[in-house]
């Protein structure tokens, strides 16, 4: 089958300054988009240089590293394909995440910030700043939610509009059942948590049945080395539980399949062997070589199959792409039920925050 593309848009967001892409998605002819935006950079005239082979900026902060990404932001915009993009969000920021619901009516975005010319701390780490946003209108208008400034969050994930996870260092785990004005920590699975501020899961997985999956490594289980653990945690519960523990598996990535009636595949895309620099990272082997191993399955029907391709076909693509999958099959009835409310929350509303 021949794959044929085709232009849509030639003028798709050109006044929005500086010119650049970021995360986005289309409907019909509407386009939300979220973008990391840098400092916008000027040269001076050829008539004011120095050296007229050299190039100058406009100004001396342009020329540091660290005063341009501490004026690095985050943008929402919104718009047509056709009729241009307008930033309704700005705010400072190197790092985000966000979740928007099916209709985009409700989106969530998160900033991260550090102070790049600040001294380090005692633990050498440079201090960051997180906010929490939420928009009930479409990214028209948004609500500061209360959040801690020393949490970071790497990503928002979000059963509905009112009920959803965020994910961060440490790593933490917090969840909340109305649309963000209070959250509750959940308490991390056993021997995830080794004293490191800024570590992160592997992989993380929200299922289509709202069963948040975590996955990552552990240098000693037991009499088993090198593993990856796998636990899971229902809406309806307040710990996780384990899943599944894959010996000698650097699991990088977790994928879900839409659920059917026969319920939905999950799959962990992982390295066989102990773990090296790049292996939490990426899922691509780095020119090492790996073997390949069938993964396992459980609870599945013999017709399952992997998203619209069979099993065998998963493997051969696991295969030639050098890479090793492991997939198991879960079903499960999701079962609504409020957390545990433990701190209130306050607003702040704008119409465009950020920008004055």
């Amino acid at each position: 089958m021949t794959t044929r593309w085709e232009t849509i848009a030639t003028n798709f967001g050109p006044n929005d300054k500086p010119y650049g892409g970021g995360a986005f998605r289309v409907n019909g002819n509407e386009v939300i988009s979220l973008k990391l935006v840098g400092p916008q950079l000027t040269f001076k005239p050829a008539s004011e240089l120095k050296d007229p082979e050299t190039a100058e900026f406009t100004e001396a902060w342009m020329d540091d590293v660290s005063k341009r990404l501490n004026r690095r932001t985050v943008a929402f915009l919104t718009g047509t394909l056709h009729g241009g993009l307008v930033r309704t969000f700005q705010e400072r920021g190197q790092s985000s995440a966000w979740w928007y619901s099916k209709n985009w009516h409700a989106v969530y975005i998160s900033t991260g910030w550090m102070d790049y010319k600040a001294p380090k701390s005692s633990n050498g780490l440079a201090p960051q700043i997180t906010k929490l946003w939420h928009s009930s209108d479409g990214g028209r208008t948004w609500s500061q939610l209360h959040w801690p400034e020393d949490a970071e969050i790497d990503q928002l994930l979000f059963l509905d509009p009112q009920r959803g996870y965020a994910i961060g260092w440490g790593p933490h785990v917090w969840r909340t059942s109305d649309a963000g004005r209070s959250w509750q920590e959940v308490k991390l699975p056993p021997l995830a948590n080794v004293g490191e501020p800024r570590k992160a899961f592997a992989a993380v997985n929200l299922g289509p049945d709202g069963v948040l999956r975590v996955a990552y490594y552990v240098d000693h289980l037991g009499e088993i080395k090198t593993s990856t653990l796998v636990y899971r945690l229902a809406w309806s519960e307040s710990d996780f539980e384990q899943d599944v523990v894959l010996p000698n598996q650097i699991v990088v990535d977790l994928q879900s399949s839409p659920q059917t009636t026969g319920g939905y595949s999950l799959y962990a895309w992982s390295k066989l062997g102990p773990r090296h620099a790049t292996s939490t990272t990426s899922p691509t082997t780095g020119g090492a070589p790996v073997r390949y191993r069938r993964g396992a399955a459980f609870d599945t029907p013999a017709s399952s199959s992997c998203s619209t391709l069979s099993m065998n076909a998963c493997c051969s693509m696991a295969r030639a792409s050098a890479r090793t999958v492991c997939y198991w099959f879960m079903r499960q009835t999701p079962q609504a039920t409020a957390p545990r409310v433990i701190s209130p929350s306050s607003a702040k509303t704008s119409e465009n925050p950020g920008k004055n």
